[in-house]
C-alpha cells in the first residue's frame, strides 16, 4: 500500500506541472510569474488540486483557479485543494503557458459519463481570448465558446487537444 502511494505520487510528480497560486472568487485573477513545463499523462488515480500545487512552482507564468459546480455559471466559493481538478485550460498549444486550473470542491469521485449534464462553466475573464489548449481530468469533458455566457460559436466536446478553430477565441466554457 505504501510503495503504490509512493509510486503514484512520483508518477503525479513526474507528470504534472506544479501549481500554486490564490482563488479567484467571480472570474480568474492573476497570480505570481513563471514559465509552465508539462508532460501528458494519463491516470485512473483521481486528481486534486492539491496534488498539482504539492509540487511547488514548476512555473506557470500565470496561474487562475476557478471553482464550478453542477448545474451552475460562473467561478464559485471553493478552495483549491477542495474536490477534484475538472480542467486546466491553457494559454499555449500543447498544454504550455499560462493556465486556467478549473475544479469542483464539491466532487469526490469525478464527472458522470456522456456529455448531456452540466457540470459547470463560467466567463473566463483575465484569460478571454487566450487558450489555446486543454486537459481535462477525472472523465470530464470540456467545451469553449467564442461569446460570454455561453454562446456564439463552440468547439466540440474537448478531453486533451488544442482547441483548433476556437484558438484564441474562447470567452467562456461549460464542464460535461
Amino acid at each position: 500500500m505504501i510503495m503504490r502511494r509512493r509510486l503514484a505520487a512520483v508518477a503525479l510528480a513526474a507528470a504534472a506541472a506544479g501549481l500554486a497560486g490564490p482563488y479567484a472568487s467571480a472570474s480568474p485573477e492573476v497570480s505570481g510569474a513563471s514559465t509552465v513545463r508539462v508532460e501528458r499523462f494519463a491516470s485512473s488515480t483521481l486528481v486534486r488540486v492539491s496534488d498539482l500545487a504539492r509540487l511547488g512552482h514548476v512555473g506557470a507564468a500565470a496561474t487562475l483557479y476557478c471553482a464550478v459546480r453542477d448545474n451552475t455559471f460562473g467561478c464559485q466559493q471553493g478552495t483549491p485543494g477542495d474536490g477534484l481538478v475538472v480542467a486546466r485550460l491553457y494559454y499555449g498549444a500543447g498544454a504550455t503557458g499560462s493556465q486556467v486550473v478549473v475544479f469542483n470542491p464539491a466532487y469526490q469521485v469525478g464527472c458522470s459519463g456522456g456529455t448531456a449534464d452540466n457540470e459547470g462553466g463560467a466567463n473566463l475573464g483575465a484569460a478571454v481570448n487566450q487558450i489555446s489548449s486543454v486537459r481535462t481530468y477525472n472523465s470530464c469533458d470540456v467545451k469553449l465558446f467564442d461569446g460570454d455566457n455561453l454562446t456564439g460559436e463552440a468547439s466540440a466536446w474537448l478531453d486533451n487537444a488544442n482547441v483548433g478553430a476556437l484558438n484564441d477565441r474562447a470567452n467562456s466554457f461549460r464542464i460535461s
